[in-house]
């Protein structure tokens, strides 16, 4: 709905609010060890902190963040799966599952196996499954089916905004070719944590897969120290994600955690071993103490009350009116206290209660919708600023039906007036008939 210029905003209300980078003095950002790093809020993705975030790296096992997010997204937890000759593609000196050829386990256990002791054995074994269940081909080679899945994994990524990342395979065991950016890789983790599933996983400290069945079954334990109490690395507020090493991607971390409604994806690539956690921990903590999520406006929303006139009798004199749309985001806590609040309401509509003018009477809250209104109808607008930037603005929506008073009933004095002539004209025109009925009656002539 359009305003004219004249419109009145009839409130406005400071609250205490936070937005990035628009005022107040930067917070001191963390020293990290890492060579490629990057702190992300996880709803909004807006980016905290970056360094060399866009510079081509190894992601050594966090690649497997992929492979588990497309087992969520394409497969049934519960689905039984056999272990194949997949196995015997992977490295010698892997992390392992200690899967062996034969065994089998759902699906949904694999993923523990996958993001725990981080088991390439699970990830080939959950590449081949997926693979010869979306080419339709359940004989298909171990070869083929980690080629198809290749596939998979890149068209995903693509499709998610990695636009320099490439892999060519699923457990990030290094290759020349299998690359990624730190920025890429916040992008893959944020997707996956909108997954409760994976969110259970990646927190779990340690687990025992019940549905394995096989030689060599065992518990597994999360490499993630972070979230392992009883070690010097452990942080509470930590929500998982998943490490990685090689020789040539060094020591990384994709760490997640969430504190006070904010949830937060730190990536730390090529550091070393002590580093990954220290430098994992320097993010979370920067982000948590300078950055907060606010919800400003939740869609239907009360936001006001507002007076009515010209409405019928048996009517409401007063209205509410909701927001039509929501808004929340990650602020930044140095701009606190600097947001707006403004209702607008459409003058068209609006009908001051007395004699003091539309500016003092909005001042003074002496203002009133006119009747009809419609339930659902736009009558104005909430905006959000901060120093004259608006940041949101949403309608304002009635939120029920106002029938008009009836025309006869809109003027007491007009009323009475019309009553009495509408009187007048009858007892007029009763004696009118009365006298033609008495000079057309019998013997009456003249």
């Amino acid at each position: 709905m359009k305003f004219k210029h004249k419109n009145i905003i009839i409130a406005v209300l400071v609250i205490i609010c936070f937005l990035p980078g628009l005022a107040g003095a930067k917070a001191q950002e963390p020293q990290t060890e890492a060579q490629a790093a990057i702190l992300i809020e996880q709803v909004s993705g807006t980016v905290l902190y970056a360094k060399d975030a866009y510079r081509r790296m190894y992601p050594a096992s966090t690649t497997k963040i992929l492979t588990a997010l497309l087992a969520v997204e394409t497969a049934d937890m519960d689905a039984l799966v056999t272990v194949g000759p997949e196995i015997n593609l992977v490295s010698k000196g892997s992390s392992l599952a200690r899967l062996s050829v034969g065994d089998t386990i759902t699906l949904r256990d694999l993923i523990y196996g996958l993001m725990l002791p981080s088991g390439n054995d699970a990830a080939y074994t959950i590449a081949a499954y997926l693979a010869r269940r979306q080419s339709g081909n359940p004989d298909l080679s171990a070869p083929e089916a980690i080629k198809v899945f290749v596939d998979m994994m890149n068209a995903r990524a693509r499709k998610l905004g990695a636009k320099d990342t490439h892999f060519t395979g699923p457990d990030g065991f290094h290759a020349a070719d299998h690359y990624t950016t730190a920025y890429d890789l916040s992008l893959l983790a944020r997707e996956a944590m909108r997954h409760p599933f994976i969110r259970t996983v990646v927190s779990t400290a340690d687990y025992t897969p019940d549905s394995w069945k096989g030689s060599n079954t065992c518990s597994w334990k999360n490499n993630n120290l972070l979230i392992h109490s009883l070690n010097d690395f452990y942080y509470p507020a930590a929500t998982g994600l998943k490490t990685g090493y090689t020789g040539q991607a060094g020591f990384c971390l994709i760490s997640s955690g969430s504190s006070n409604a904010l949830d937060l994806i730190a990536v730390c690539l090529k550091t070393s071993e002590a580093g990954r956690w220290s430098d994992a921990k320097a993010l979370l903590d920067y982000g948590f103490a300078n950055y907060t999520w606010l919800q400003l406006v939740k869609a239907k929303e009360a936001i006001h009350t507002v007076s009515i006139t010209n409405g019928d009798y048996g009517q409401p004199d007063a209205v509410m009116l909701t927001a039509a749309e929501g808004f929340a985001g990650v602020f930044a806590q140095e701009d606190a206290g600097r947001i707006k609040k403004e209702i607008v309401i459409d003058n068209n509509l609006l009908e001051t209660k007395n004699s003091l003018g539309e500016a003092a009477a909005a001042a003074q809250g002496e203002y009133a919708l006119r009747a009809p209104l419609s339930k659902g109808q736009v009558v104005g607008q909430v905006k959000f600023t901060l120093g004259g930037r608006e940041l949101f603005s949403a309608d304002l929506i009635v939120t029920a039906d106002v029938a008009p008073r009836p025309w006869w009933r809109t003027t007491p004095a007009l009323t009475i007036i019309v009553c009495g002539l509408i009187f007048v004209a009858a007892i007029t025109a009763l004696s009118i008939r009365r006298r033609r009925k008495t000079e057309l009656a019998p013997g009456n002539s003249h």
